[in-house]
């Protein structure tokens, strides 16, 4: 409608002309219509400018594939890794150990080469027993936290960096401005509700798998008043970060 506005502008100007009006009187209009692009247009220039600002705020270099029905139902893609080095050449899990009866120890390990930044990890579709912990074991000192099912097992993971000697160099966090997130894999369904003694509030609903743990405030181990949930956060755009 503003350009139809602006092109019947012009169309008069052009009537006014054959009518006699002055060439003066013409030229007037003319600036007037093309200032009023001008200015039409840098509105526009500067809209897009600010959309681009918040879009670059939202900006991820984290992506984590789901697919039940996938050989790799589990996958981490993290591009350009915040604060990451060229010494890190190996991304590994740590999670739980266990000693066998010969006295070693076994520990819950995949990898994946770390190269041009970021990395592809694909996490197994199962998890041996020997790598599981019961559930209610992770809250059974949190009084008031009901897990649904006392028979249900999990075990978490975390990531680490490694370098040409295999030697740590330090691990992998993935955080939004609120909210930290964690691995879980479960051997089923189940739920982890309530709030502990510590004041920190569970709302999990597990499936069988890996499964996303949210969170909330700086850090992977939940402080007082804090929140833990498997439901993604609103609004929240996660990152990969390297540091010790």
């Amino acid at each position: 409608m503003i350009q139809y506005s602006r092109l019947s502008s012009v169309m008069e100007a052009s009537v006014h002309l054959k009518n006699g009006t002055s060439p003066k009187s013409l030229i007037s209009k003319g600036i007037f219509v093309f200032f009023t692009l001008l200015t039409a247009a840098m509105m526009m220039f500067f809209i897009a400018c600010d959309n681009n600002e918040l879009d670059s705020k939202n900006d991820s270099n984290l992506e984590i594939i789901e697919d039940p029905t996938s050989e790799s139902p589990f996958v981490i893609k993290v591009n350009n890794v915040e604060n990451g080095t060229n010494n890190i050449v190996l991304v590994k899990s740590s999670g739980i150990a266990y000693c066998s009866t010969d006295n070693e120890w076994h520990y819950l390990e995949f990898s994946t080469e770390y190269k041009n930044g970021g990395f592809v990890l694909n996490f197994p579709v199962t998890i041996p027993d020997e790598y599981l912990q019961f559930a209610y074991e992770r809250v059974i000192m949190d009084g008031g936290v009901i897990v649904s099912d006392t028979q249900a097992k999990i075990t978490p993971v975390m990531l680490l960096a490694l370098n040409s000697n295999e030697a740590f160099m330090g691990r992998f966090s993935f955080k939004s401005d609120n909210w930290s997130i964690g691995f879980i894999y479960a051997d089923r369904s189940f739920t982890e509700k309530g709030i502990s003694k510590y004041a920190v509030e569970f709302d999990c609903s597990y499936k069988k798998g890996w499964n996303i743990v949210y969170t909330s405030k700086d850090g992977e181990i939940a402080d007082a008043g804090s929140t833990c949930t498997t439901q993604k956060p609103i609004n929240e755009y996660f990152k990969c970060y390297f540091g010790l």
